[in-house]
């Protein structure tokens, strides 16, 4: 007596991959809020013949000067500093951190961002801080004429 073989049915379980996925969606949108943290919401000078390149620094420290300015006619803003996303900080306090860094590499790159409605004398004595500790490497960041973002 001859049996008939059942055909068998080939599925493909989609459910591990739909677990891969989502693993990286929630990784990806945890990287991208991290990389972003450091720039705080700040209108930078855009200069118009602007010679700046657009360069990835590795070894960095990112200081934000900004304004407790409310509008431009308001002279009672005071500046305020801070490294990265971090509370804002004093210029002996940013000092010291910029110390133990540099100690710890002596290559250390510093991006100084700044609001552009502070005045050039407190950019002026965060660039000191930075010259106190005898670091070599610092820019200043302002946008560069033709590249939006």
């Amino acid at each position: 007596m001859l049996r008939k073989r059942e055909k068998s049915s080939i599925t493909f379980n989609m459910a591990p991959m739909i677990d891969v996925v989502f693993l990286l969606i929630i990784f990806f949108m945890l990287v991208s809020t991290f990389a972003s943290a450091e720039n705080i919401p700040m209108e930078i000078p855009n200069p118009e013949r602007s010679l700046a390149e657009n360069v990835k620094i590795v070894d960095r420290v990112v200081i934000n000067c900004r304004t407790t300015q409310m509008s431009p006619d308001d002279e009672s803003g005071k500046a305020v500093y801070s490294i990265g996303p971090n509370r804002p900080e004093s210029l002996e306090s940013i000092s010291k951190r910029l110390a133990a860094a540099r100690s710890a590499n002596p290559k250390l790159k510093v991006i100084i961002r700044a609001d552009k409605r502070l005045r050039y004398e407190h950019v002026r004595a965060v660039m000191s801080v930075v010259a106190e500790n005898e670091i070599e490497d610092m820019s200043l960041v302002a946008h560069v004429a033709g590249l939006d973002g």
